[in-house]
């Protein structure tokens, strides 16, 4: 009966996760699609890596209702651990996808200001605060789709939500970035702030994309689990039954969104095998209710007792 609840638990989470990312794909497309049709009216570099991190956006959240789906399937012979860290890989992908286009956009950030500066060739920049009120409107888009991404990709340990996440905060820099330019064009009728801005943005969004790869290395490497995930699956472990004296060899990696735990207890001699393979179970069980999880544990008797 457990069993078949964590699985129809399992499928709920794969839609939601899968729905999360459709509705972030369509957003995306949306600002793209407009950001781009700017960019061919105004000409401005700012405009220009907004629309690009939108259009990635958009392809990365397709791909990822794929993912989610595909990472949450049943262990099969040739994944006796299942699926989950395809989730680590898209991630990786995606913050090498970010930091690809940031560096276009700042080598062409770079050769306009150069050209200004140096060659003396000025910087054609077609602004209007229509553009600035469109923007100021991806900006909320793009704070709703973070929001979104951030909660739901909390809420199913998704990797790939959290990631796609990152971007759109990315985007939500990137939009009121745009704007801020596009008004100080405005304002002061000089274009060069349009290129300086890019690029400085530029430099934050590729800051933003290490972080991404540095996490992504780390599930795939089988990085320690965060102190606070193992100091809360060791509390349900203690809670689990009174008869567990200690718990020793804990040892936890992720993959996905799924955790595997394996660790020793340390029960008394004067309990029956039978005993035994109930509170194993409990424990199990256990964890498995409060994590997406596989567990497997030791039982080591009080008299051989093994130092933590």
């Amino acid at each position: 009966m457990l069993k078949n609840n964590i699985l129809d638990k399992g499928d709920l989470k794969s839609k939601l996760a899968q729905r999360t990312a459709l509705i972030a794909a369509l957003c995306a497309a949306g600002l793209a699609l407009g950001k781009f049709s700017l960019f061919l009216l105004s000409g401005s570099l700012v405009v220009a890596l907004s629309a690009w991190d939108s259009a990635i956006d958009m392809l990365v959240s397709l791909i990822n209702r794929k993912i989610v789906a595909y990472s949450r399937l049943d262990a099969d012979d040739n994944h006796p651990y299942g699926h989950g860290r395809v989730e680590s890989i898209a991630a990786l992908g995606q913050g090498c996808l970010i930091t690809g286009g940031a560096i276009g956009i700042m080598a062409s950030s770079g050769r306009q200001i150069y050209d200004y500066f140096f060659e003396n060739i000025k910087i054609h920049f077609h602004a209007s605060w229509n553009q600035v009120i469109f923007f100021g409107f991806a900006a909320a888009v793009s704070l709703f789709v973070t929001k979104l991404l951030k909660n739901n990709g909390k809420k199913l340990n998704s990797p790939a939500l959290l990631a796609d996440s990152e971007h759109y905060k990315v985007d939500l820099v990137t939009n009121l970035a745009s704007g801020l330019a596009i008004i100080f064009v405005i304002l002061i009728g000089n274009s060069i702030l349009d290129p300086i801005i890019a690029f400085v943005f530029s430099i934050y969004i590729i800051f933003g994309a290490f972080g991404l790869i540095k996490t992504s290395i780390n599930e795939l490497m089988d990085h320690d689990i965060l102190d606070e995930v193992k100091l809360k699956a060791k509390e349900i472990i203690k809670k689990t039954d009174n008869r567990i004296e200690d718990i020793h060899r804990f040892r936890g990696r992720k993959s996905g969104h799924k955790y595997f735990f394996d660790f020793h207890v340390t029960l008394p001699d004067d309990l029956s095998f039978h005993e035994v393979h109930l509170i194993i179970e409990k424990i199990e069980k256990s964890l498995e209710e409060s994590f997406e999880s596989d567990v497997i544990v030791h039982a080591d008797p009080s008299s051989v007792r093994i130092k933590i």
